[in-house]
């Protein structure tokens, strides 16, 4: 039995948490009841006792095909994208202050005519 198998067995992704191995294998169980099918039973509880013997879950788990880089790639693009966001909406309101700032200091050495036109323009 391969390392993978006894997660497809249970339909159960690779996983460290022993209570979803524990309620794949009792669903899977109830698929397979030992009376009326002893072989797939048998199947069931062997990948069961890979799983949960010592070891045998990091085991199986460790040696499972995860995409270590692409997992930390989607981490990043998840959680970058929204600072960068956040970043440059800062910077754009800040410019914008910093605008405002300046044209209201221009328009208060202005009559109140001039700014209206500077306004309007």
């Amino acid at each position: 039995m391969t390392p993978e198998e006894p997660f497809a067995v249970l339909g159960l992704a690779p996983t460290m948490d022993p209570v979803a191995v524990k309620s794949a294998y009792f669903a899977a169980l109830a698929r397979h009841p030992p009376h009326q099918d002893q072989e797939g039973f048998q199947r069931l509880r062997r990948a069961y006792e890979a799983l949960t013997r010592p070891g045998g879950l990091a085991v199986a788990y460790l040696t499972s095909p995860v995409d270590v880089q692409t997992l930390a790639r989607d981490a990043r693009e998840r959680f970058d994208a929204p600072l960068e966001k956040a970043a440059v909406v800062a910077l754009a309101a800040r410019a914008g202050a910093e605008t405002v700032a300046r044209w209201v200091e221009r328009c208060s050495r202005m009559s109140w005519d001039e700014a209206l036109r500077a306004f309007r323009t």
